[in-house]
């Protein structure tokens, strides 16, 4: 009997947007548009969609043929990806008791610390899709519920402050489309990421009870944001973070 070859470990983003596809195709019974991935994500372009599809097509998890819309064919599902992650992860392990390699890989290795990807910097009015996607960072595992839907983002500014996010901290959040008023949320107006608390309700003092979005700065020398609820894209809420000095 031939052994099939395991198929290439994905990055944590490339098994977001795999889950994405696999989640849709269930749903709706076809498969996304570019369109769709693009503002699911809040991309900067379409080229970064292309990147993710010839990655995942490149590794063997999906057929995405030229020419042809909502084409995308999943072959191999994300639980696939997960389990060659983790036979990557006991690879390493056993090379790492032999060679005595660092206290980190072993702990990465043991499953309690895990890398979550660095995908920007927020609060500066920068895109999340502004750095590589190479870069992660090192966290407790204790700190993240959900690896997979998790990633960090850097922060510029003083928005937060009384709330106890200060510059440069990094802060982690879970990717979710949806929030509580109160909620401390990672949001895109126009593909510029922000990091504030979320409330939804009339504008005071506006004369109208349309509901609208208000993004909420942790700084008595700021005014909150309002937008229209279709101008706010919710990307994740935040889940803790780390200050390096």
């Amino acid at each position: 009997m031939i052994k099939k070859s395991p198929l290439p470990p994905l990055t944590s983003k490339e098994k977001l947007v795999l889950e994405y596809i696999e989640d849709y195709i269930l749903t709706s019974g076809i498969s996304p548009s570019y369109q769709e991935i693009k503002d699911y994500f809040g991309l900067a372009s379409f080229n970064s969609v292309q990147n993710y599809l010839k990655q995942l097509t490149a590794k063997g998890y999906i057929s995405n043929p030229k020419d042809q819309k909502r084409a995308i064919q999943v072959l191999h599902v994300a639980s696939s990806a997960q389990a060659n992650l983790q036979a990557h992860i006991e690879k390493m392990k056993d090379v790492s008791t032999k060679t005595g390699s660092s206290r980190t890989q072993l702990l990465q290795a043991r499953g309690e610390i895990l890398s979550i990807p660095l995908l920007g910097k927020v609060a500066a009015g920068l895109p999340i899709e502004s750095i590589e996607h190479d870069e992660f960072i090192d966290v407790a595992a204790s700190m993240i519920k959900n690896p997979s839907k998790s990633f960090a983002l850097k922060v510029q500014g003083d928005s937060m402050i009384e709330d106890g996010i200060f510059n440069h901290d990094i802060i982690f959040v879970q990717e979710q489309t949806s929030a509580k008023n109160g909620d401390v949320v990672v949001a895109t107006v126009e593909n510029e990421a922000t990091v504030k608390r979320f409330f939804i309700h009339p504008k005071p003092d506006s004369g109208s009870n349309r509901k609208m979005i208000e993004l909420r700065p942790a700084n008595s020398a700021m005014k909150s944001m309002w937008y229209s609820v279709d101008e706010v894209a919710i990307r994740g809420i935040l889940i803790g973070l780390i200050r390096k000095f």
